[in-house]
C-alpha cells in the first residue's frame, strides 16, 4: 500500500525487511522440508496470516487519501453544509439519475476520516448513495483531524517537555 500511495521510504524500509523475512524464512525452511514436510505447511499457513495481517493493519492505518462521492435526490444542498460545518471541502455538481435529478458531491479526505464525513452526511440523509477510490495526488487535503506526524510530535513532546 505504501507503494501505491508513493510513500518512497516507507516503500524501500518494508520492502527491505519484507524481502530480508522470507529470504531467511524460505531458505530455513527449504532445507529441511524434505525431513519434514510440516515445515512446508507451516510456511504456507504463515504466509497466509501474514496477508491476513498485513490486509488488517492497512485498514487499521488508513493511510492516504480517498475521493468520497455522495449521491442525494433531495438532501444535497443540506449535507454540503453539514460536510463544510464539520471541516471538510466538498464539491457539488447537478446530476441526472434513474430517477430524476440528483446532487453529486465529491469530498476529497483522508482515508481514516471517511466514516466521519460519511456519517455527517447520513445524518442529513439516510438514504444515500456512495462510492470513493483512493486520491492519488492530491495536492491540499482538507482535514479537521490531526495529522499523524502532528499527533507522533506531540506525544513525544509531552514525553519529553525540555523539547
Amino acid at each position: 500500500m505504501v507503494t501505491v500511495l508513493g510513500e518512497t521510504k516507507a516503500a524501500f524500509l518494508l520492502g527491505c525487511l519484507e524481502m530480508s523475512l522470507w529470504i531467511f524464512g524460505t531458505s530455513a525452511v527449504m532445507l529441511k522440508v524434505g525431513e519434514e514436510p510440516f515445515l512446508g505447511v507451516c510456511y504456507a499457513v504463515g504466509f497466509a496470516c501474514g496477508n491476513v495481517v498485513g490486509i488488517l493493519a492497512e485498514r487499521k492505518l488508513a493511510l492516504g487519501n480517498v475521493v468520497v462521492r455522495i449521491i442525494s435526490a433531495w438532501h444535497g444542498p443540506r449535507i454540503a453544509e453539514a460536510v463544510r460545518q464539520a471541516g471538510y471541502g466538498i464539491t457539488t455538481v447537478a446530476g441526472e439519475g434513474s430517477e430524476g435529478p440528483v446532487t453529486v458531491q465529491f469530498v476529497v479526505c483522508k482515508r481514516k476520516d471517511m466514516k466521519h464525513v460519511l456519517r455527517v452526511a447520513r445524518e442529513v440523509d439516510a438514504e444515500i448513495f456512495y462510492t470513493f477510490e483512493t486520491a492519488g495526488g492530491a495536492n491540499h487535503v482538507q482535514s479537521p483531524s490531526e495529522s499523524r506526524a502532528r499527533r507522533i510530535a506531540g506525544m513525544f513532546r509531552k514525553a519529553v517537555p525540555q523539547f
